[in-house]
């Protein structure tokens, strides 16, 4: 299996950052054979090497990929259905340039897109997405993407075919209004891929989290890109009022972005250049760790509602800070550490939702064992059909 996916992102063209990447930060399952070494038939061990033997295993799939030809059989039925529901969104989404209009139809149209990458790298027209991933893709917070769902929801974009169960995400699908006909005919194209992975890609890049931009700074910036248009040409396209669209330019022109007579730098140096100069660099990459996190930690505590032992919390990670230790210590921090010791019902989203900075500072010394709990603790939930509903969590504390 693991030389397998090696192979395939050999095929792919990927590059050795990618699939460390993938082995190391977002831990694919099937690559467990790169970090860990067996021992005996049901256990396995940390390798000391595990860099090292990704390398040695990847340079041997690049090698066997260039003696190897790639299947010329057409894309799988499913694969097809999935395209061309993508390209009906993108084609629907293209007919409506006013429905993306203001920062509220920004984010929007960066919630769709997101679901429309993540529906044809699964290759479904039902996808698992939470909130966090689908927030990360889109270079949007979570909650920012809770609150436009409901609206995409209820304007017939998207629809949530299954709840999310514990720490299992809900199900999501393409609303496709032909009621299961390709209404607009249009057929999935490179080009469609290629535009649908640089405008997400665009919206991660940290720039975009400095206040003075934002979203709205974003398109400010890609309607410029795209040809030079006056104060007013924008206000209009963008559906905000010509005073907004002077303060973006003049904080895209300050970040060095974009000059007064209109030209654009798009490189993505320039960009990562701006976030420096604007504070922001790395605001993204911070995000990805803060919301893996708190994934993490749900995982841990919604475990332990269903163990009957007291949690161990209280013995592994320490009290709660005291007031002396408390102003040393960063609130998130606090928040976070409290909520490892709790196992009834979150206080607040915060509570919970960050317990992992204060465990992962205590887990410097060995990174791997976080992640070995949190495949234990999915190992051990029951199935996703026996857990309670969210807003049966208090009634069933109490």
């Amino acid at each position: 299996m693991g030389w397998s996916i090696l192979l395939a992102c050999a095929h792919a063209r990927m590059q050795y950052r990618d699939v460390h990447e993938a082995a190391f930060t977002d831990r694919w399952p099937g690559l467990e054979f790169v970090r860990t070494s067996r021992t005996s038939s049901t256990e396995r061990t940390p390798r000391f090497d595990a860099a090292a033997e990704l390398a040695r295993q990847w340079a041997k799939a690049v090698t066997a990929a260039s003696y190897t030809h790639r299947s010329t059989a057409g894309p799988s039925p499913a694969r097809r259905l999935a395209e061309a529901l993508v390209a009906d969104l993108l084609t629907r989404m293209d007919a409506q340039p006013g429905r993306w209009a203001g920062k509220t139809g920004a984010q929007d149209r960066l919630v769709l897109l997101a679901l429309a990458a993540r529906t044809l790298a699964a290759a479904a027209t039902e996808v698992h997405l939470s909130e966090r991933d689908w927030a990360l893709a889109a270079g949007l917070t979570r909650d920012a993407v809770a609150d436009r769902l409901k609206v995409l929801g209820q304007q017939g974009w998207v629809a949530r075919v299954q709840r999310a169960a514990g720490p299992w995400a809900a199900v999501w699908r393409i609303v496709n209004p032909g009621g299961g006909e390709q209404r607009s005919g249009a057929v999935f194209t490179p080009e469609m891929q290629s535009q649908l992975d640089a405008e997400l890609e665009c919206a991660r890049e940290d720039i975009w989290h400095a206040r003075r931009l934002g979203v709205l700074g974003m398109r400010v910036w890609a309607h410029m890109s795209a040809g030079r248009l006056s104060v007013r040409e924008l206000a209009t396209r963008l559906g905000v009022c010509p005073a907004t669209v002077r303060s973006k330019l003049r904080a895209l022109r300050s970040l060095g972005l974009c000059t007064a007579d209109g030209r654009v730098y798009r490189s993505r140096s320039r960009l990562a250049r701006a976030a420096v100069a604007a504070g922001v660099d790395g605001a993204h990459a911070d995000r990805v760790r803060l919301y893996r996190l708190h994934s993490a930690v749900f995982v841990w505590w919604f475990t332990t509602r269903h163990q009957p032992e007291r949690s161990d919390a209280l013995a592994q990670w320490g009290e709660f800070p005291d007031p002396a230790e408390a102003e040393q210590i960063h609130p998130t921090d606090i928040a976070l550490a409290y909520g490892a010791t709790s196992t009834g019902p979150p206080v607040s989203a915060t509570t919970w939702g960050a317990a992992m900075a204060a465990q992962d500072r205590h887990r410097e010394a060995d990174p791997d064992s976080w992640w070995e709990l949190v495949a234990a603790a999915r190992a051990a939930l029951p199935a996703p059909d026996m857990l309670l509903a969210p807003h049966q969590w208090a009634r069933a504390a109490a």
